[in-house]
């Protein structure tokens, strides 16, 4: 019998990448799941024939192309309407899951009844180096309500949850860059209870596209946005968090805030490896070079105070 559901968009990541996060599923220690595998990029002929191979050795393997590039929400939601698992188990196309993921998190969601969950990730770049690793996220579903205001602290690649309450929320919604923020949201808001477990369930693969996106500022608009609407108890409305980003966007803060990441990563790594003489240089460097981006360090900041 199939109890859990693994959701998984793919588009263009590299062979090795997408074989790891495959293998990584197929080779978890709890085996009643399903892996529905659903391609955003009809063209990518190496990702059919990659995913096609392993479907072909384990049956457990639903395979679906989109007939053209239709966005991660539309992917997932998609794959959602694929499941059926009793459990829903997002994972990435470049991600790694330690071996007992699925096992670990089936347990904790069962033993402490709640309805979504998300775990520890370990950071780790394309050479599968770790740059840093994330030591603790609030579990307790109360300051979980609480630290959501200011960031999303139930990271979207290491959720399990429950299938009814995917359906309840109709999924996913079109808000751009933050569908999962906007989700996590939601399902507070309705009243569901979501908790983490704080075990490293998955390494999380930080590439160096992915640390200079150009829509991270526009990202941070959103999240600002949607969070300021749950605090007043409300569900963001789409097309005015949309307008929002609009008015506030410009490209030099956006720059800004790209270059303020940046330095932000170097910071962390910089812990990571105790090098302290170069965390004090790039920390000057990094206080002086964007305020909204200081404006998210506060968040973080926030978080770990209600934690």
């Amino acid at each position: 019998m199939t109890e859990v559901s693994v959701i998984m968009a793919t588009y263009k990541e590299p062979e090795n990448q997408l074989r790891r996060s495959i293998e990584s599923i197929l080779n978890q220690t709890y085996k009643a799941f399903e892996y529905i595998i659903i391609l955003d990029n009809p063209d990518n002929s190496d990702h059919i024939r990659i995913i096609k191979e392993y479907q072909q050795k384990d049956n457990r393997i639903q395979f679906h192309i989109n007939e053209k590039n239709q966005g991660l929400t539309y992917s997932l939601n998609r794959g959602l309407s694929y499941a059926n698992g009793k459990y829903i188990c997002r994972m990435d196309a470049d991600d790694i899951s330690v071996p007992e993921r699925l096992q670990w998190q089936k347990e904790y969601l069962e033993k402490c009844n709640v309805d979504l969950i998300g775990g520890i990730t370990q950071v780790i770049d394309e050479e599968e180096k770790v740059i840093y690793s994330i030591k603790k996220i609030p579990a307790n579903p109360d300051k979980i309500k609480k630290c959501i205001r200011y960031n999303q602290v139930v990271p979207h690649p290491t959720w399990f949850g429950r299938k009814e309450m995917f359906e309840h929320l109709n999924g996913y919604r079109k808000i751009p860059l933050c569908e999962d923020y906007d989700f996590t949201l939601r399902t507070l808001l309705k009243g569901y209870r979501v908790s983490n477990l704080n075990k490293v369930v998955l390494q999380y693969r930080m590439t160096s596209q992915s640390i200079s996106r150009n829509n991270l500022f526009e990202q941070f608009l959103y999240a600002k946005y949607i969070t300021c609407s749950y605090k007043k108890g409300k569900i963001a409305d789409v097309e005015k968090a949309k307008q929002y980003v609009t008015e506030k966007n410009s490209s030099k803060k956006a720059e800004k805030y790209l270059k303020a990441n940046v330095r932000f990563n170097e910071l962390l790594n910089d812990i990571e490896q105790k090098r302290y003489i170069h965390f004090f240089v790039d920390g000057v460097r990094f206080t002086f070079t964007s305020k909204e981006y200081l404006e998210k360090v506060y968040r973080f900041f926030m978080v770990s105070i209600n934690s």
